[in-house]
């Protein structure tokens, strides 16, 4: 068991992920900016497209539908780091949400 702990002490890959440590130090607000920011500005954009409140829920993609999201497997595959590309941090006026998609189905 010692012969494994120095290896984890003294290598530079993670024994959980198996990638290696950053040799350079980050910044301060990476985290904010590279995952808060992100799913901030989703939310914010969703806000918007409600109109305070006033637009049908159909129409903006509400707490539930962007928890669901969150527990899907598309959500699993963003991997880490998140990939910006993926379909959640998409613009949301080319995303129709579960309502909207219901619609079209009747």
């Amino acid at each position: 068991m010692a012969k494994e702990v120095y290896v984890i002490i003294h290598s530079n890959v993670h024994p959980v992920s198996g990638e290696t440590y950053a040799s350079e130090a980050r910044d301060q607000e990476r985290f904010l900016r590279n995952v808060i920011t992100p799913i901030y500005d989703v939310l914010y954009q969703e806000a918007k497209r409600n109109k305070r409140g006033r637009e049908s829920n159909s129409i903006w993609r509400n707490y539930d539908d962007l928890n669901e999201y969150f527990w899907s497997e598309k959500c699993f595959s963003l991997g880490w780091p998140m990939n910006p590309n993926s379909d959640f941090f998409g613009h949301p006026d080319g995303i129709q949400t579960a309502n909207e998609l219901e619609k079209r189905k009747i």
